[in-house]
């Protein structure tokens, strides 16, 4: 009976042991646990705070439960108006509402425009990436925002399509901008044709004023051309400066009979002549100079922007070739005239 009762001790001894080992080495390894978590959350808020972009938090309801520094600097709002807005309310931004829905419905949700907060007089130009945050148990509990600030980007493009599409010097359109517009009125798909007029002209004694003058003369006379161009222009009608001093303009006409068709044309041209033939103050005195202008007539959707341009061109060149301050309508024969 004795042996019996000091080999249950043993054993029970040990078993209480080992019990006793598993729990310590159970609240060590819990301990190490609660450390790499918290190691974790701090690394994340570390970034969450001292991301470049913004980041919000959201519910499963929409509503913001937290966001960082950078996205109140990015929206230029406090933490009070931004925390507790739900972005799935019918004031919200429609296309941010969706983004939100489809990150809580399907895991990603994507905006990209200028977005406008409820009384904000300024939008701000926002991409958005929404990913939706699942709990443990794979259940949907809300989501989280990484958002990019456009603004820059936004400036930056605005002035990369100025530079590859206007006129450094007069800031009209350049060849290639009008080019596009002019293939575009001669494209077959339109479905409204009309008739249009092209004016090619040039300035006459361009090349003495630059010699004479000096070069700051010559290009305050082209900038004044441009502003006397854009002052005859209606509706959607288009001046451009192609290079030196060459400078197109196309007006659209309407519909209508030849013979009024043919007056409008008249009256335009007229109106434009007049208006460059007006002295111009260069170099602090008023100098005289004179356009010289070649001009077709087209109807959009069954032209040929090339041969369109082209006409233009041959009679402008025939009205240099008569003087001074002509005014030029393309015929055939030119064209075997230049040959």
């Amino acid at each position: 009976m004795l042996s019996l009762f000091l080999g249950l001790i043993v054993t029970t001894s040990r078993r209480l042991s080992r019990i006793i080992h598993d729990n310590i080495a159970l609240r060590v390894n819990m301990s190490a646990r609660e450390a790499q978590l918290q190691e974790s959350e701090n690394r994340y808020r570390s970034i969450f705070q001292r991301s470049p972009l913004g980041v919000l938090h959201f519910d499963s309801q929409g509503f913001i439960t937290d966001c960082n520094s950078k996205l109140l600097e990015i929206l230029d709002v406090n933490r009070a108006q931004l925390l507790g807005y739900k972005m799935l309310s019918s004031s919200a931004n429609p296309e941010v509402a969706k983004a939100v829905r489809n990150a809580l419905a399907k895991g990603t949700g994507y905006y990209e425009g200028t977005y406008y907060l409820p009384k904000a007089s300024a939008g701000t130009p926002l991409r958005a990436f929404f990913n939706g945050v699942h709990s443990a148990s794979n259940e949907m509990v809300g989501g989280v925002a990484i958002i990019e600030d456009f603004t820059e980007r936004k400036r930056a493009e605005a002035i990369i399509y100025r530079q590859a599409f206007y006129d450094s010097l007069t800031d009209l359109p350049n060849r290639r901008l009008f080019i596009e517009r002019l293939a575009t009125l001669c494209d077959e798909k339109q479905t409204e044709p009309q008739s249009g007029l092209l004016m090619f002209l040039d300035m006459d004694r361009f090349k003495l004023i630059n010699d004479t003058l000096g070069h700051a003369a010559g290009d305050n006379l082209l900038v004044q051309v441009a502003r006397r161009l854009e002052s005859c222009l209606n509706g959607e009608d288009m001046a451009a400066r192609l290079s030196g001093d060459e400078f197109v303009l196309m007006a659209l006409l309407g519909e209508g009979a030849d013979e009024t068709l043919e007056a409008r044309a008249e009256t335009y041209m007229l109106k434009v002549q007049q208006a460059l033939s007006q002295p111009y103050r260069l170099a602090s005195n008023d100098t005289n100079v004179t356009p010289s202008i070649g001009y077709t007539c087209f109807t959009t959707v069954a032209c040929d922007y090339e041969e369109v341009l082209k006409q233009a061109d041959i009679a402008m060149y025939r009205a240099k070739t008569e003087g001074r301050a002509q005014l030029c309508r393309y015929q055939p024969w030119m064209r075997d005239k230049m040959q």
